[in-house]
């Protein structure tokens, strides 16, 4: 525990209090904390070597260039690539695939070939693949997996076939944890003549890799993961395969000459990255990884399966805390739910006391819809993490748990919810603004709307219809509307967050009842920031409430025009 403490030392970031708590930051596998190491050598760069590189013909340019070759030199060791000239800089993993797919798999496609995925892929690694799918006529087959979170080997060779000509799949899965056992799998798609891409992005900060022992074609992986800065990432590619690609963009600094009779283009790797590259990133991204070189990291290795162990052991005894996926070789990914609460409730509950966890569903919708889960939440634990942090959670978590369900206790009839709904009738928005606003912390301003939104009568299942459902909601959502012989507007809604429930709540007592010209001049931002909540709101829930604000601006727009 001493090496742990003199880790957590030289990361500014977790010696912070949020929301007057100490921060626990368990969000890691969204993006991690940076050393002061890397955020020194970025800083040193503007301040002191602040130049671009390649061709500059002074001193200032020549030392960026130098440092910034020496990153890329730094990445290819750190990966046991076998050449400089195989690792490209990219903004990141998205951007590295996105690069494979156009630039080698568009031009070798054609119909009937098929592109082999797996259902633990992030969106980065579907999404390319679908686009140059439609430009090509290629087939997408994807590998299902088990009911604990593996991934299904034996139907993984039943779909490999010699018509697979590329299979891009994740190292460790973002939403389970599941790591896969990627050597095998590639060494399988070799001897069906396909090529592999391997999704690092989450491999990287917890695995030693070595790509010429994985065997792989492309391996990518994302900096900001890997306690680098945003915005730089590494395509590795065989040099044989990225000197036979076109290149994918174009522009300065990937060409060896230009004339409006033809281009020749430049040597590996620089035809792959145009314009002026992100320097300083490069030279973070190298610092830490010179930064995890120095530590022992078959140490921190035994230490964060000591996290993920403890946290598995405290929140199993937790009611109504289920564990979503069981992979037999995970990394240290907790994906989890409260069964009497919504995933945004526990999340912002957990906010309160200054722990950081994601939730939703983590840009991996095709596993959430192969686990019939609107999405998970997601507590994922770094080395500079500790066992006094991970029973801090469990602790919070417990005590979310015993607080019992969300939902609201009264549930009424379609017509009868808009007549026993009190917002607009007995409270209203200046209301509203003298109670929260009259209250010192947030903390207490967040328990006044949570109580105002379990006042909202809940929806019967027969109410909550696909076409009452607010798209833009990552929680669920639904609006009716009516209007009173006298022109004006009343809302119902529900939603199976208690969050949202309490900003509806808000929405309902300032709009409910008010002729359609009212609602449209009604300014609800500047509510909001009356109400202080504005900095409060996630874009996950800030996203949610614009689209049921404007939902119902609709209807009073609709309602207005029909007058």
């Amino acid at each position: 525990m001493d090496q742990i403490a003199a880790i957590r030392k030289q990361f500014p970031a977790l010696h912070q209090k949020v929301n007057n708590q100490p921060l626990v930051y368990l969000d890691n596998a969204a993006t991690s904390q940076k050393p002061e190491a890397v955020i020194r050598v970025v800083e040193k760069f503007y301040r002191t070597q602040n130049a671009n590189v390649h061709r500059g013909a002074h001193q200032l340019s020549e030392q960026a260039t130098s440092a910034f070759e020496a990153a890329r030199s730094t990445v290819r060791s750190f990966i046991n690539a076998d050449s400089d000239e195989e690792i490209i800089w990219t903004r990141g993993t998205t951007e590295g695939i996105n690069l494979i797919a156009q630039s080698y798999a568009r031009p070798l496609l054609k119909p009937g070939d098929e592109i082999l995925l797996t259902e633990l892929e992030h969106h980065a690694n579907i999404v390319p693949w679908q686009i140059v799918a439609e430009q090509t006529g290629a087939t997408i087959r994807v590998v299902p997996i088990t009911d604990n979170g593996d991934l299904d080997l034996p139907k993984f060779s039943t779909l490999l076939s010699n018509k697979t000509r590329v299979v891009s799949l994740t190292h460790i899965s973002n939403a389970l944890g599941t790591i896969n056992p990627v050597a095998g799998l590639i060494r399988q798609a070799h001897e069906a003549g396909a090529i592999v891409v391997i999704d690092g992005a989450q491999a990287a900060p917890h695995l030693e890799i070595d790509v010429q022992r994985l065997g792989c074609d492309f391996y990518l992986f994302s900096g900001h993961k890997l306690f680098a800065p945003t915005g730089i990432g590494v395509l590795y590619g065989r040099k044989a395969l990225l000197e036979a690609m076109p290149p994918w963009q174009s522009g300065g600094e990937m060409i060896k000459r230009v004339s409006f009779n033809g281009t020749t283009y430049n040597n590996l790797p620089f035809k792959f990255e145009a314009g002026t590259p992100n320097i300083s990133g490069a030279l973070g991204l190298a610092e830490a990884i010179r930064f995890l070189n120095s530590l022992d990291r078959k140490a921190l290795a035994r230490h964060e399966r000591a996290l993920m162990s403890r946290a598995i052991e405290l929140c199993n005894a937790i009611p109504g805390f289920t564990r979503i996926g069981r992979p037999t070789a995970c990394a240290s990914i907790l994906s989890f739910q409260l069964n009497s609460h919504h995933q945004q409730d526990v999340g912002l509950m957990l906010d309160q006391q200054g722990i950081a966890v994601r939730t939703g569903h983590h840009c991996a919708m095709p596993l959430m819809e192969r686990l019939g889960l609107p999405g998970t939440i997601r507590a994922s634990f770094c080395f500079y993490n500790t066992l006094d942090e991970v029973e801090l959670f469990a602790s919070a978590l417990q005590q979310i748990a015993a607080g019992g369900t969300f939902s609201s206790s009264e549930t009424v009839s379609d017509q009868a919810i808009f007549d026993s709904s009190p917002f607009g009738r007995e409270i209203d928005d200046q209301e509203i603004l003298t109670r929260l606003t009259a209250m010192g912390s947030w903390n207490d301003r967040y328990r006044e709307i949570m109580l105002l939104g379990k006042k909202l009568p809940a929806f019967t299942a027969a109410m909550k219809t696909e076409q009452d459902r607010i798209s833009g909601c990552e929680s669920d959502a639904w609006l009716k509307i009516s209007r009173d012989p006298q022109g004006a507007l009343w809302f119902a809604a529900d939603s199976d967050a208690r969050v949202i429930r309490g900003l509806i709540a808000l929405v309902m007592a300032a709009l409910n009842g008010q002729q359609p010209e009212e609602i449209l001049a009604y300014d609800v931002d500047h509510y909001f920031d009356q109400l202080q909540l504005t900095r409060h709101l996630s874009p996950s829930r800030g996203n949610g409430l614009k689209a049921i604000i404007e939902a119902v601006k609709n209807a009073a727009r609709e309602s207005a025009n029909n007058s």
